[in-house]
């Protein structure tokens, strides 16, 4: 299930993969059958195509994407590739010993017609604006055992808006040890900043964002005894807030939210068949914040559960989904009583048809809060990433994003309830130079409401050259 995450982050948050080596049920070294099950992994895992724009839209900073790396965009997809193998013959990726290195770089050059996400009556202000991003993928050609690091960073400017620049990077590192074909610990470690974009859910306005400096370490473990298996893992993940301005009277200050998250999961499951496993996801979490009294003299730390069901389906070798659904529970420890409602995910890729990969993004979770006013928010997000080959060297891509954020007011604050809804969309042409180059302009239209007086409203677009180059 998922969990709460830096407040309108400007980049794809750093998702710690939860089970990165094969695909349940498939041969592991020491099974019959494991080379040749190897050998096709290795020749279909990553298909020899041009490389996509690889838009990420959940998280991404206006007018920008996100890379995702050698054609894997989550967790659930990077268990394609046994051993983190590379592909083969001239599909991208520069051979290193046993590692296979893919660098990419991204250039955005456009105007965006509303820098500040303000409404049409408190007036807009419009900049040119671009961004550079750069990253290296670095993975293991190793038949047993896995390692795994992704360094990446977007750098943005606004020509008449300088306090909007931001300047976001990335380090994570996560492998997998084989203790038997049947048994392996996984563990992760990274590092990330993100800007709090202006526009975005969960942010007090404040002239220039809030920057937010995360540190998730992770480590699982997983056993299969014939067609069960079980996972256990624990993570933690410490917050650091910086405000750059004066942020408004609702909003709580960088020391008010810096933090602690820890978590304790658990998966048991079945292999139904080749393409499909049935799982129980019990978990618990715990927040806990820095200071225990907040500005506003509030205590905000809590302990919650979840109880979730889920399956993983992976309906061709280029394809794999997995959804959860569950019930959500939190508890304060001090004044705010308990919430709880509904959770659930699904993330993943489907290619079914060819010519179309699709990237769905669908989750719900209480997160926490900003604002003081409010003891907490529900995040619910649906959202669709998409690129299409066309016709040999041209590549429609881009992404869909509905957003909305169910705030709880705070005891004692009398408050009314308030939901912030928001709406994104991003459609562009991409022509390949070369398969390893491309470029070509890209649209944006994003909206945002609120039932609130004091929360979104306001309409944005943005024009824009993008060129993507990957090795």
């Amino acid at each position: 299930m998922p969990s709460s995450v830096p407040a309108g982050g400007a980049v794809a948050p750093i998702i710690l993969p939860t089970n990165p080596t094969q695909p349940y049920g498939a041969p592991k070294p020491g099974d019959p059958g494991y080379s040749s099950y190897q050998q096709q992994i290795n020749q279909t895992a990553q298909p020899v195509v041009p490389p996509s724009a690889g838009t990420t839209i959940v998280d991404a900073p206006f007018g920008s994407s996100v890379p995702y790396y050698g054609g894997i965009t989550s967790p659930i997809a990077a268990t394609r590739t046994a051993g983190g193998g590379s592909a083969p013959g001239d599909a991208v990726g520069i051979t290193l010993g046993a590692f296979t290195l893919i660098p990419q770089l991204e250039l955005n050059v456009g105007v965006d017609n509303n820098v500040f996400a303000q409404s049409a009556s408190l007036g807009t202000s419009g900049s040119l604006y671009s961004t550079v991003t750069p990253s290296l993928d670095l993975k293991s050609d190793w038949n047993n055992h896995m390692l795994h690091a992704v360094a990446s960073g977007t750098l943005g400017w606004y020509a008449s808006a300088p306090t909007q620049d931001f300047q976001n990077y990335g380090l994570l590192v996560d492998g997998r040890v084989d203790i038997r074909h049947d048994v392996y610990v996984t563990g992760a470690i990274g590092f990330k900043r993100a800007t709090e974009a202006l526009g975005t859910p969960n942010v007090a306005f404040a002239q220039a964002p809030t920057v937010v400096d995360t540190l998730p370490v992770e480590i699982g473990l997983y056993q299969e005894f014939n067609d069960v298996f079980y996972q256990v893992g624990a993570r933690a993940t410490r917050f650091w807030h910086y405000d750059n301005s004066l942020i408004t009277s609702s909003g709580l200050p960088a020391s008010s939210r810096d933090r602690f998250e820890y978590a304790e999961t658990a998966r048991l499951g079945y292999h139904v068949g080749e393409t499909l496993d049935l799982y129980l996801a019990p978990s618990l979490n715990q927040v806990s914040y820095v200071n225990k009294v907040n500005a506003v003299g509030q205590e905000r730390d809590s302990t919650g559960s979840i109880l979730g069901v889920g399956a993983t389906w992976r309906p061709n070798e280029f394809s794999v989904l997995e959804g959860e659904v569950g019930y959500q529970n939190k508890v304060y420890e001090t004044g705010f009583g308990s919430d709880s409602g509904l959770a659930y995910s699904l993330k993943g890729t489907w290619s079914g048809y060819a010519p179309l990969t699709l990237r769905p993004t669908i989750t719900r979770s209480i997160n926490e809060t900003a604002l003081s006013n409010y003891k907490n928010y529900t995040s619910t997000i649906f959202a669709l990433d998409y690129t299409y080959v066309i016709h040999d060297a041209w590549t429609l891509a881009g992404g869909l994003l509905f957003s909305i954020a169910d705030y709880a007011p705070a005891d004692g604050t009398g408050v009314n309830p308030r939901t912030d809804y928001f709406m994104r969309g991003q459609i562009g042409l991409l022509y390949s130079i070369k398969p390893e180059v491309q470029i070509g302009p890209f649209f944006e239209y994003s909206h945002g409401s609120s039932t609130d007086p004091t929360g979104p409203s306001y309409d944005r677009q943005i024009y824009s050259i993008r060129l993507i180059a990957k090795r």
